[in-house]
């Protein structure tokens, strides 16, 4: 009975605290989400404004830069720490969650997707850590007293201990983590519901896909896929240009600047994640002309590819999803035979999850936020076809890479 009550006490404790830290990242989602409103009420033609804001957040990233550090904290950091110390930093965990939120209103082409995946594997460390402590001295607090282990309890900064070096190389998944990930992610809906957040699932339209539209399935993966290659690797070329021209953070950070300030006067469409601009996607962009769509497709990438590598952080998922859906809009003009939501789809999923190299990731947002759900056998399908093409391109390079690396060179 004893043995139980203590597996109990810890287990609700973790998901007490899994609760907050989701209610806590909720406030984040709407923190941003009324900064970005607050400073951009309505017209975006406002040349002096936007160029002292940027002025003003510009000088914030810098800040931090030289205090803290990146803000959000990269994955690959993380994992990094966990390796060697088996745990991660999370000193500047609420600072990560309100830096990001001001910068966003910068009107980046970025998202708090980043924001929010960081600090949630961040809380979840800092979750982990109480619970080890908790189950290793559960009986020597309790016999101090219950004070003793409500002290332990709530004091956040203290009695944590990280993953030992003998645990360090097993994964971090478990049907408790599990359990706790979903306890976090109903309370941030929950918390964003009732803060008034507007619902993220924008349909695209109604499909009314057939038998006969599945023809054109295969070819349109190849096109999204395709496409998304080569945007990928006009990408990779612009980093590589920024990076070799400009090799100071402060020029870096300004580069960054104009390129936002640019798109502010003159683009205004593809500032902030797109998440905030895909209504457009919905209804008006839709009878725009094919030109229009592809560039503002490709200024969004830019403009991505910019920022995030300016300084100007933050996640990527929504901005490749807008720019891939704005193309899958111009492909659907080109093909009036075809079911033109099936369409925008599939081209958004192959193109997006190829640039974001991630078909599922790319597949499972497209199809619970923007897709109908009676698309979903095709977006299952598109998913599994990119994720195969990518299987297949890797063995290829696996095994014939060094020819491939020739004919390069030739």
């Amino acid at each position: 009975m004893h043995i139980h009550a203590h597996k109990g006490f810890i287990f609700t404790y973790g998901a007490l605290l899994s609760a907050i830290c989701g209610a806590i990242l909720g406030g984040f989602y709407l923190l941003q989400g009324w900064f970005i409103e607050w400073v951009w009420p309505g017209s975006y033609f406002r040349p002096l404004f936007n160029a002292v804001w940027l002025g003003i957040v510009g000088t914030l990233i810098y800040w931090t830069q030289r205090t803290t550090g990146q803000l959000p904290k990269s994955l690959g950091l993380i994992r990094a720490d966990l390796r060697h110390v088996g745990t991660s930093s999370y000193k500047f965990v609420w600072l990560q969650m309100l830096i990001p939120a001001i910068m966003l209103t910068s009107g980046t082409s970025l998202g708090p997707e980043a924001t929010l995946v960081s600090s949630t594997v961040l809380y979840g460390l800092w979750i982990t850590d109480k619970m080890r402590y908790l189950e290793q001295h559960y009986a020597e607090i309790r016999s101090n007293g219950f004070m003793q282990l409500l002290r332990v309890c709530m004091t956040p900064h203290r009695y944590r201990t990280p993953r030992p070096a003998s645990a360090r190389h097993q994964s971090l998944w478990s049907p408790l983590t599990a359990a706790y990930l979903t306890i976090g992610i109903v309370c941030f809906y929950l918390t964003c519901k009732f803060g008034g957040e507007p619902s993220v699932i924008v349909y695209l339209g109604h499909s009314k896909w057939t038998a006969t539209d599945l023809v054109w399935l295969l070819p349109l993966v190849i096109i999204g896929w395709l496409t998304g290659r080569v945007y990928l690797k006009g990408m990779v070329l612009l980093r590589k240009v920024l990076t070799n021209r400009v090799r100071s953070n402060i020029g870096l950070l300004i580069v960054g600047a104009i390129a936002i300030y640019c798109a502010t006067l003159f683009a205004p469409a593809i500032n902030f994640s797109g998440m905030h601009n895909f209504y457009l996607l919905a209804t008006t962009w839709q009878s725009q002309g094919i030109g229009f769509l592809w560039c503002q497709s490709i200024l969004k990438l830019g403009l991505l590819t910019i920022c995030l590598n300016t300084g100007w952080l933050g996640g990527d998922i929504f901005p490749v999803l807008f720019s891939a859906t704005a193309q899958g809009i111009a492909v659907a003009h080109l093909l009036p035979s075809v079911d033109p939501v099936m369409a925008i789809g599939v081209i958004a999923i192959s193109m997006g999850g190829t640039i974001l190299e991630s078909p599922l990731v790319a597949g499972g947002v497209m199809g619970v936020m923007f897709l109908p759900p009676n698309l979903l056998p095709v977006v299952i399908t598109t998913t599994g076809i990119l994720w195969l093409l990518g299987r297949g391109r890797q063995y290829l390079r696996d095994q014939f890479g060094d020819q491939f690396a020739l004919l390069r060179e030739l």
